[in-house]
């Protein structure tokens, strides 16, 4: 069966004021489950849509501000950039209280990604910088990179090297995973490129968020725009996954 590719255009509508899910829905499921989440920029809240319909129930998460990006871990502990307060907050699979990810020093936080090792990865963007935070619960590192302006997504490509959208630079560049200088993706007309995804084949999806519009980069090059109708500032893409980020 092909890849599905979810799009991620605008907030989805969340419960109403007053309701909060139960505890069995309102956590990340098991590892094993594919649902969809939405961070609900406005609403300040953290949406789950079942992945088999019905309708999105909150994720039981407190104190949040405008959260952005998330990815969830292969144990169901969803990290969640919690962009306006600058921080990352961890909500476990297993129903624990949620927890903030140790870090130092970070402004609008947005993108996350995570490694085959489970080191946490954050695109840090008013700092114009990438954050790594090692599984093993080390302290953060810089991740060395060049000229990066307000970077958004991040995504781990099969090989392990780390791909990040420069937004304020039109761009999307690759940080080999053995080291070495980065490189920018062969792409055409990006504006504020946003979130990324690999479908299984290996080819990058860019959400391009001033171009309202989806790119696809295969592997072997070329671009194409995935034909979606009526999309505006498209952010986050997600391609369901062992280990989807959104």
């Amino acid at each position: 069966m092909a890849a599905a590719l979810l799009l991620c255009a605008a907030p989805a509508a969340s419960a109403a004021p007053g309701t909060a899910p139960g505890p069995a829905e309102g956590r990340p499921p098991a590892h094993g489950g594919a649902p969809l989440y939405i961070s609900d920029y406005s609403d300040n809240t953290v949406l789950r849509l079942p992945p088999g319909g019905g309708a999105p129930v909150m994720v039981a998460v407190t104190g949040l501000i405008r959260p952005t990006g998330m990815v969830l871990a292969p144990s169901g502990d969803l990290h969640i950039s919690d962009t306006g307060n600058n921080r990352v907050v961890r909500v476990p699979g297993d129903g624990g209280p949620q927890s903030v990810v140790p870090t130092t020093g970070l402004s609008r936080p947005i993108g996350l990604a995570l490694n085959a090792d489970g080191d946490l990865y954050i695109a840090d963007s008013f700092n114009d910088r990438v954050v790594k935070v090692p599984a093993d619960g080390g302290p953060q590192t810089t991740v060395p990179t060049t000229g990066l302006s307000q970077p958004t997504g991040l995504a781990f490509g099969r090989g392990g090297d780390l791909f990040v959208s420069d937004s304020g630079n039109d761009r999307v560049v690759r940080l080999p995973a053995g080291g070495g200088p980065q490189r920018t993706v062969p792409a055409v007309g990006l504006n504020s490129p946003y979130g990324l995804a690999f479908d299984p084949a290996g080819a990058l999806y860019v959400a391009d968020f001033n171009n309202d519009r989806v790119v696809k980069l295969p592997v072997r090059g070329g671009q194409r725009t995935v034909p979606v109708a009526g999309l505006r500032t498209p952010a986050g893409l997600a391609i369901p996954s062992e280990r989807a980020g959104y």
